[in-house]
């Protein structure tokens, strides 16, 4: 559909004949604006294809056969423990650290026909029913990386990654120890903060001029409207440019995520003393946005779930 299509042929010769330059400056905004649209649509349909399974972070069990496993939820220190209160957390089952050297798996003992077909609950994090079974795994193995995340460093390993026994954890370890030993020396004293940013929903368009308007003034109206659309981008596209700079400064490492629909989405690893000058560079730009109508939400501490090095992602 073009344009024009939007107006009746008699608004349209009106506007064409006595405002052609704002004629003209609306058919560029609604250029603009169907390019952009139709980017967003066609970067979504390429993630999804790009990502495929894996963005529903369905699990993929090491054990292929139903009946007894250890689920592997993170490594950590070999000194480290387990909070007594963690099995009151949505029943998880029994934790315990196996222990090899420096380093130790946090495990409990489960049924691997537990993680069976989760991607046919797996969908946007919205729509999942919080009382599913995927939904209660989630929590339980968050609650449990959690827990001991509270007291030492941990490596969070991969939702449903299963082993089949305590010799199975063990090469766990061995195969990642130089590795995992290094990672979470750095990382000690550390945890994970997110901030994202969303912008207004775009201004609709407004239906064909009622009668006693001019063209002429509905499209002088109509150009205004699509060109704020794209100045708060661009004002909202500034700061949070210099915001992303200042808390990479302040951060030992930064992940921006081009993440839809979010106009900004990034994670940051922040040395614990320097959570709080963190945290008042967020709130300073929280008015700015505001200012154009665009949010900010900032979420953590968290597990450094961002910032775990590729070849360490175990069970993968």
């Amino acid at each position: 559909m073009t344009a024009a299509a939007e107006f009746d042929p008699e608004v349209t010769a009106l506007a064409r004949r006595h405002a052609p330059q704002v004629w003209e400056a609306a058919l560029q905004a609604a250029k603009s604006a169907a390019v952009e649209v139709l980017t967003r649509r066609l970067t979504e349909a390429i993630l999804t294809s790009a990502t495929g399974p894996r963005a529903t972070e369905a699990p993929e069990p090491v054990v292929p056969d139903p009946g007894p496993g250890l689920c592997a939820y993170a490594i950590t220190w070999s000194h480290a423990e387990v909070p007594e209160t963690l099995a009151e957390i949505d029943a998880t089952p029994a934790v315990r650290l196996l222990a090899h050297e420096e380093l130790a798996v946090v495990v409990a003992r489960v049924d691997v026909g537990v993680f069976a077909d989760l991607d046919k609950e797996a969908g946007p994090p919205d729509s999942v029913d919080p009382g599913s079974r995927l939904a209660v795994l989630a929590r339980q193995h968050d609650a449990v990386v959690r827990a001991v995340f509270e007291g030492y460093p941990v490596l969070p390993l991969r939702f449903g990654t299963v082993v089949r026994d305590d010799r199975a954890a063990v090469l766990l370890l061995e195969d990642h120890r130089a590795d995992v030993s290094e990672w979470l020396s750095r990382i000690d004293g550390h945890r994970e903060w997110g901030v994202r940013v969303a912008l207004p929903e775009p201004a609709p368009a407004r239906k064909p001029p009622p009668a006693g308007i001019s063209g002429t003034d509905y499209l002088t109206a109509r150009a205004r409207q699509l060109n704020g659309d794209q100045e708060v981008q661009t004002l909202a596209r500034s700061v949070v440019s210099t915001l992303h700079e200042s808390l990479s400064r302040c951060s030992a490492d930064a992940a921006r995520r081009e993440r839809l629909p979010a106009f900004f989405d990034a994670s940051y690893l922040v040395r614990q003393d320097q959570e709080e000058t963190f945290r008042a560079l967020v709130r300073r730009v929280e008015g700015d946005l505001a200012a154009v109508g665009a949010t900010l939400r900032s979420t953590g501490p968290w597990p450094p779930y961002s910032f775990t090095p590729p070849q360490l992602v175990v069970g993968s």
